[in-house]
């Protein structure tokens, strides 16, 4: 049987991108794939949220990505720049090396540049895309150069998480084989609740400098003195469904996301959301239960929001119907049967 590799970062805080990789993971192998996550150091699993996972281990592998350099401090996420100097101190364990061999598979994430197809040359490779947007990290401007892990000879198929996304890598890569799969939303977790406060929550880890300036336009304009806004961060998963069940709003500042998980568990819950779709989250920014924004377009943004938080107080029940319609939407959509089957029937035709 092929195994399956999914090279994974070593990062200790929450993010939606790792999850999903341990997601996949856990899908494969529940149906008889033979899957793991691959990290650095034996010891480390990730370990903010619950898993079970199956993790194999390769220092080797890591090894190879630094010598040839694909891991540039101007190019990767901040976490994933911490993570990094943290692999540099963690204590390591005394570890063997997971054989990996031309009858295996090992998935790479989109972050670790044009050159990350020669890990381990000659054994088939996947590239995971869950931010197109990031494709090109580690590519110089001026150079003449050509090379490009989307066009090596080991690489079987991408994978992406958004139709956004796969018109962007089909656009730039015309020849390459892109399968898309959906992402799940748990409704045992994120549900509809028309049980809501006057509370609008977000995510401000993204474009602070944006959320500064629509909060504090609606603040001294008088519009949000009977409003709570609610922050999310350092929650857990359980805290964050609960934190968008108990809001009637949320505000979306994604910028050039793949997907943007956040926005879909907020319709799930039933938020009305408002912001911007990061561009992969446009499939599901509907106008008939959210509001879109213009990237980066603050006036419109207060405006919009301002309209909708008086007319919420005014009379909140056509506001309770958009959200419901938007949880169906997403459950319906997204549901954790959708994501398996698209996971399942994407890996049966790469192996093929």
């Amino acid at each position: 049987m092929k195994r399956i590799f999914f090279v994974c970062p070593e990062i200790s805080s929450p993010s939606g991108g790792i999850k999903q990789i341990y997601r996949q993971v856990d899908i494969l192998n529940k149906n008889n794939f033979s899957a793991f996550i691959l990290h650095e150091n034996k010891g480390f699993k990730c370990s903010w949220f619950d898993n079970d996972t199956q993790i194999a281990y390769s220092k080797k592998l890591f090894e190879e990505l630094n010598s040839i350099k694909q891991i540039k401090k101007h190019t990767l996420k901040s976490r994933i720049k911490s993570a990094l100097k943290k692999v540099r101190s963690f204590k390591l364990i005394k570890q063997k090396d997971v054989l990996i061999n031309r009858n295996d598979i090992i998935v790479f994430p989109e972050v670790y540049g044009p050159r990350m197809m020669e890990v381990f040359e000659g054994i088939p490779k996947v590239i995971y895309n869950q931010g197109c947007y990031q494709t090109f990290f580690g590519y110089q401007i001026n150079s003449k150069e050509e090379k490009t892990a989307y066009k090596h000879k080991d690489l079987i198929g991408v994978i992406v998480n958004s139709e956004d996304g796969k018109k962007y890598l089909e656009h730039a890569f015309p020849e390459l084989i892109v399968h898309r799969i959906h992402y799940g939303f748990d409704s045992k977790k994120f549900e509809y609740s028309k049980q809501k406060k006057l509370q609008i929550c977000l995510m401000p880890r993204r474009l602070k400098s944006d959320i500064i300036q629509v909060v504090n336009i609606l603040k001294f304009r008088g519009v949000l003195s009977k409003w709570n806004i609610k922050l999310i961060e350092g929650m857990n998963e359980e805290q964050v469904a609960t934190c968008m069940k108990e809001s009637a709003i949320f505000l979306s500042f994604n910028i050039n996301e793949g997907f943007g998980m956040p926005p879909a568990e907020a319709m799930a819950c039933g938020c009305i959301v408002i912001g911007y779709t990061g561009k992969g989250g446009t499939e599901i920014f509907k106008n008939e239960f959210s509001y879109p924004i213009p990237d980066r377009d603050v006036q419109t943004f207060s405006k919009i929001l301002e309209k909708v938080l008086m007319e919420y107080e005014t009379n909140a029940l056509p506001f309770l119907e958009k959200g419901r319609k938007a949880s169906n939407f997403i459950l319906s959509n997204y549901s954790l049967l959708v994501e398996e089957d698209d996971i399942v029937n994407t890996w049966r035709k790469l192996i093929q």
